[in-house]
């Protein structure tokens, strides 16, 4: 059984958006809303980077070129937070993925795979082992790991194990546990 016990830890994660989304956000017009897509690597939820203010800037200006972007700080308590920087829980989600695997193949439909940057078997495994949990214990909250690119090309210098755009991110899955968010302040030309 991972360890995911309630961390009662808080961290500060930030989150990039468009500016108009961000000000509605910061004035309580709007709350974040949850991503949803099939390749989302640690599952369905709210993304940020923990303490990588950059990362997320750098992150919005490529998902939303030639709009106004803004970075936003979120005060976050970690909660029940499956934390695979912990061995135990990374060997117990390749256990997870072996289980859905092997239902997967009894129902005998075609084993889900990752296909390049598109993490939809990561996904499948998050979504499918949140279930798991859920049903032998508290509801899991958060998760956290650690994005590490995997070209040569990103690597600080050459067979160094330092890349450029290494983080921690964080996907938060109760909006309860952003205990509060503010505007960051960025480059005048993204405002």
């Amino acid at each position: 059984m991972p360890i995911f016990q309630d961390y009662h830890r808080t961290v500060i994660g930030y989150h990039g958006t468009r500016r108009r989304t961000a000000l509605d956000i910061v004035a309580g017009k709007k709350s974040f809303e949850p991503s949803e897509n099939d390749d989302d690597w640690l599952g369905h939820g709210i993304y940020f980077w923990e303490y990588a203010p950059k990362q997320a800037l750098t992150w919005a200006k490529k998902r939303y070129p030639g709009e106004k972007i803004a970075v936003l700080g979120s005060m976050i308590r970690l909660g029940n937070c499956l934390d695979l920087l912990d061995p135990d829980n990374a060997k117990e989600l390749v256990e997870i993925q072996k289980d859905l695997e092997n239902k997967s193949k009894s129902a005998g439909k075609k084993p889900i795979r990752n296909c390049k940057s598109k993490k939809y078997l990561d996904c499948k495994v998050l979504q499918y082992a949140y279930e798991v949990y859920n049903k032998q214990s508290d509801d899991i909250e958060s998760a956290r790991a650690v994005y590490v690119p995997t070209q040569s090309k990103d690597r600080l210098w050459k067979a160094s194990w330092l890349y450029h755009e290494t983080h921690i991110q964080l996907c938060v899955r109760n909006k309860d546990l952003i205990l509060g968010t503010w505007l960051v302040d960025t480059p005048e030309e993204n405002r």
